[in-house]
């Protein structure tokens, strides 16, 4: 059977719940017919985060993304520089033609660049020179609101998905919502896509509905690899099906965790292999670079190196960071099954996600987003949630202050401190392992507690 849920008590809420709305009325009780409803009210917030992540980026929409303004202003995007860098400026089908740049992102996301940098083509040839012609020969402003606007879509369905998965607790969904980490990040680059994908996978694993949340993993692993860990999310519940015995109606067996694969192969194949036929180069840029790329902004493999003097070579940095991804894996393979209460795919999925974050080559700024759903699902206090955002945006005003100070030539004391930066990357690292503590604190708690999305 499927566990109930206690209802909210989540000390900060309740304290703020009481300082600024006052006792609940007549209006919050179940079943009374409203217009506003959970799902609209978050689609609002949503909008709202919209909203606030479109002016965070105007600095640049007005005055370009080149210069140290882009770091300064905290307005970054691989989508405009990539836009003329990658040759889409070009040709919008340029990742898969060899006469031109190698764009180094998997099949989808070479798929979803070009297409919409076909739309950018298309309305700059319709649009051009007319009233609403307002990016002129700015056609990377073009590609970067086209690409936006997408991605705004793909952040309404991440927040729907997440309050679809949060059962009768829908307000999780109103941290993803309005999180600052998507609010800041989701203009950087393409990871929404693949995170909204991730959380419908997540859902329709929820409601054991293994071989399409299997098509959704393949169609996420295509946009990003980070999707395939929910594999290892539910392998690892099957695994506990197995050893420990449990004869739960809702115990995931074998057979689940084999639909699942099946789903994800078959999808990842329908999508990559045209791709590989067609152009094996093109398709396999991603992957090369992947494997040869050495210590990336703000890994703890790139920090050290700051601050020994002597940076790690690319193997060793992909023999450790593979290593310990590999022994991280193991140990929550052990948890998950040694665990006091059984935990939810979210839960799983949340510390094999971040245990890739943490040990991965890289971590750019706009990864902080692919936790953010998962936090908001696993049961993790308000208070928690805001610790980590709090670190997670130090980290991204840091690196983007560091980098400034890599290309300035203004005087030391204007520029930001180096041990600041590296002080953030220890804050991001040492938050994200604070919320794992948090999320495994839980699941060897007792019985009594549930996680706040049963499995």
């Amino acid at each position: 059977m499927t566990k109930m849920l206690q209802p909210m008590s989540d000390p900060l809420v309740v304290h703020l719940s009481d300082r600024w709305g006052g006792p609940t009325g007549s209006r919050a009780r179940p079943g009374r017919r409203r217009v506003w409803t959970a799902a609209r009210i978050l689609t609002a917030l949503t909008a709202l985060g919209v909203l606030l992540a479109l002016l965070t980026s105007q600095y640049c929409r007005i005055n370009g993304w080149g210069g140290t303004g882009v770091y300064h202003w905290g307005c970054y995007s691989d989508v405009s520089a990539l836009w003329s860098s990658r040759d889409f400026d070009q040709h919008p089908w340029a990742p898969f033609l060899s006469s031109y740049s190698a764009f180094e992102y998997p099949a989808l996301t070479m798929f979803l660049a070009s297409v919409l940098a076909a739309a950018t083509h298309g309305i700059d040839a319709v649009l051009g020179g007319t009233a609403l012609d307002y990016w002129g020969e700015r056609t990377g402003l073009l590609y970067w609101d086209v690409t936006f606007l997408a991605g705004a879509l793909a952040w309404f369905v991440l927040t729907l998905a997440v309050l679809k998965a949060a059962g009768t607790r829908p307000w999780k969904a109103a941290i993803v919502a309005l999180s600052p980490a998507i609010i800041f990040g989701v203009g950087i680059n393409w990871d929404i896509f693949p995170a909204a994908t991730l959380a419908l996978a997540v859902l329709f694993c929820l409601r054991r509905k293994w071989l399409i949340a299997g098509v959704l993993l393949g169609i996420g692993a295509s946009f990003k690899l980070y999707p395939l860990l929910l594999l290892g999310a539910v392998f690892t519940l099957a695994a506990r099906t197995y050893l420990r015995r449990e004869s739960h109606d809702d115990a995931v067996q074998w057979a689940d965790c084999a639909k699942l694969a099946l789903g994800g192969v078959l999808a990842w194949a329908l999508i990559n292999i045209p791709v590989m036929m067609g152009n094996f180069g093109a398709w396999g840029e991603f992957y090369v670079f992947s494997a040869e790329r050495g210590a990336g902004w703000s890994s703890i493999w790139q920090v050290w190196g700051v601050m020994s003097g002597s940076p790690l070579p690319a193997e060793a940095v992909s023999g450790w960071s593979f290593g310990l991804f590999a022994a991280s894996c193991a140990a929550v393979l052990v948890i998950g099954v040694t665990a006091r209460q059984r935990p939810d795919v979210v839960q799983l999925l949340l510390l094999i996600a971040a245990a890739f974050m943490i040990f991965n080559k890289v971590y750019s700024p706009q990864f902080m987003l692919w936790l953010v759903p998962l936090i908001a699902l696993a049961g993790l206090r308000l208070r928690d949630v805001l610790i980590w955002h709090a670190f997670q945006l130090l980290h991204f005003w840091a690196i983007w202050m560091h980098l400034a100070a890599q290309v300035s030539e203004a005087e030391p004391q204007h520029l930001f401190d180096e041990n600041i930066y590296v002080a953030a990357v220890f804050g991001h690292v040492l938050s994200t392992v604070y919320i794992c503590a948090m999320v495994i604190r839980r699941m060897y708690r007792a019985q009594s507690e549930p996680a706040s999305v049963p499995w």
